[in-house]
């Protein structure tokens, strides 16, 4: 990348109490002060001059108004030996130079946050200061960025209480009951319809068995959960399943009427004279309420396994015209028996209803931050349809392996999905055009109002900030507020593009934002490929992915925005289906 010769690089730090600023302005070599210059760079930093440092603590020092641009985020630096974290606020400040295009605001946003990209490249951000610094500068000197004519950084550091970042393993003073209890009743919702016993709670949770039965007997009392008996080779043993709240003023919202079936008995299915046409398949607890909740005249069939192996359960009622059937997996994504298990599920699930013509996924995903390109980056409760894009025909890819070469060079073992029918992904993509790109008036607004405002658990969440944590290697993380770009108020967007999954690619930062880039991937889901592989076995070609983000991982993280992403992601869907005549 080429350079400019006379243009260079003033770097002058300049010190106001705890913060420093360290000021970086482009301008031409023939009008340095040479009484100021400390240090003048030459070799591979040609183009980098040092001033000498100006001790500001009166706030004399404001050589220009506001900046045109900024980007504001924590840094956190892990020490690996002790584990200190020492924390500081930085805020890059933009100026461009006049010819620059300033009307286009969105320009100014995204020119900074491709520098700001790449300055932060993961495993290449330098710890100390002065190699951050310079690493500014020659980014400065580069054609790309000759548009920026200076450049502020200000460092102010936090002080221990303010050192906290998500993730951070913070201790949970909580009676060691009531951690438990949150523990088991997670574990029992993820699993649901399956049941569990008291064993396989105390494996999972890796407390004691006594202790377990104790908060058990207590949560039966308090009516969250059902205890049955077990049968065959578990006799004599009890399992624990969620228990469905049935509430008679709120049944259109809930999972309607429950129907509990004896083994064997699915005849009342079988035997239904009109049969759902539509599948739609969740995996956590809170997509399947939001998307039973978007249907009308409806009752749920639960068949519990007593004698090991996987429980169903399927309601069944309209959304609009179309008779749809809702199941939950038990827990995708938890191991590699659980993703075998959902995979059964879904073939049971069409073997089960023969005359299904269209499965949608609903629920929840991890956003791909992609601070280089604005457009493409999804903040929490954007919703994402898995279609395929310009750089890449697949609507979905499942990366199972990752090899590197001797050069450092990454090599992705992949599976990918094409829609085979997409009548379905048609009607989201013209949904998109005609309400976006504001999406103010778009119906899925109005029908998640509508429910949210009866079930207020579904609500965006208060005072918790949307923030993106990146791990930068070498035990550097930040945060930062994902940036909103022509957003017209809060409404979420809704994008049409790749979907990722697969553990290898999830787990590892870096891997992470090089597959998404590589792929052109909006998001990260939690591994589907079984389900996927179900779906196109039984020769079900049409089906679409409605996902909404959760978290900036793999919509598994944390449960604070799940709720609300899910709802966001099942009024979407209900939006399709009634597009669908």
């Amino acid at each position: 990348e080429s350079m400019e010769s006379s243009w260079v690089i003033v770097m002058t730090p300049i010190r106001r109490g705890q913060m420093t600023t360290m000021e970086c302005v482009r301008t031409s070599s023939d009008n340095l002060d040479q009484n100021q210059i400390v240090h003048v760079a030459t070799g591979v930093n040609q183009g980098i001059v040092i001033y000498k440092a100006i001790i500001d603590d009166k706030g004399a020092y404001t050589p220009l108004a506001d900046s045109e641009s900024e980007i504001t985020y924590k840094c956190f630096v892990v020490n690996q030996d002790s584990n200190d974290v020492r924390a500081e606020n930085r805020k890059l400040h933009f100026w461009f130079v006049p010819s620059a295009q300033k009307k286009v605001t969105s320009f100014l946003v995204q020119t900074s946050f491709m520098f700001f990209n790449d300055l932060i490249t993961p495993g290449h951000v330098p710890k100390d200061y002065a190699t951050f610094i310079k690493r500014v500068m020659r980014l400065m000197l580069l054609d790309k960025y000759n548009n920026i004519s200076r450049i502020h950084l200000d460092v102010i550091p936090l002080d221990k209480n303010e050192a906290v970042f998500e993730g951070m393993e913070e201790r949970d003073d909580r009676p060691l009951e009531v951690r438990v209890q949150e523990q088991l009743m997670r574990t029992i919702e993820e699993a649901y319809p399956n049941v569990l016993t008291t064993e396989e709670l105390s494996k999972v949770i890796r407390q004691d068995e006594k202790l377990i039965v104790r908060i058990l007997d207590q949560m039966l009392s308090e009516e969250s959960i059902h205890r049955m008996a077990m049968e065959g080779k578990h006799k004599g043993k009890f399992a624990y399943v969620l228990r469905v709240a049935q509430d008679e003023e709120n049944a259109d919202l809930g999972m309607g009427k429950l129907e509990v079936m004896a083994e064997g008995n699915m005849d009342v299915i079988t035997k239904m004279k009109d049969k759902p046409t539509v599948a739609i398949i969740t995996n956590l607890m809170c997509e399947k309420r939001a998307v039973d909740a978007m249907m009308q005249d409806k009752t749920t069939y639960v068949r519990y396994e007593t004698k090991g192996g996987d429980s169903h359960v399927y309601t069944i009622g309209f959304i609009g015209p179309h008779k749809c059937v809702s199941t939950k997996l038990p827990a995708v994504g938890r191991d590699r028996r659980a993703k075998i298990a959902s995979g059964n599920t879904t073939t049971r699930l069409l073997g089960t209803f023969q005359d299904i013509e269209h499965v949608l996924l609903v629920g929840v995903c991890g956003s791909v931050c992609n601070l280089g390109d604005l457009a493409k980056s999804s903040r929490l409760g954007d919703i994402i349809i898995a279609s395929p894009s310009r750089e890449q025909d697949s609507a979905y890819i499942y990366c199972d392996n990752v090899d590197e070469d001797d050069s450092g060079q990454f090599s992705f073992s992949l599976k990918n999905w094409t829609i085979p029918d997409p009548s379905l992904m048609r009607k989201a993509a013209s949904l998109v055009n005609e309400y976006g790109p504001s999406f103010e008036n778009a119906p899925w607004n109005q029908l998640f109002a509508e429910v949210v405002s009866q079930l207020s658990d579904f609500a965006r969440p208060e005072g918790v900030e949307d923030k993106v944590q990146m791990q930068l290697g070498d035990g550097q993380i930040i945060e930062i507020a994902p940036p909103s770009i022509d957003r017209a108020g809060n409404w979420p967007m809704v994008r049409l593009g790749p979907l990722g999954c697969g553990k290898p690619v999830v787990s590892d930062t870096y891997l992470r934002t090089a597959f998404a880039d590589e792929r052109g991937l909006l998001g990260y889901d939690t591994e589907f490929d079984q389900v996927l592989e179900s779906i196109l076995g039984n020769r079900c070609n049409s089906f679409l992915i409605v996902r909404a983000c959760s978290d900036y991982h793999d919509g598994q993280k944390g449960n604070v925005w799940q709720p609300y992403a899910s709802m966001q992601a099942a009024a979407f869907a209900k939006s399709v289906l009634l597009q669908l005549s």
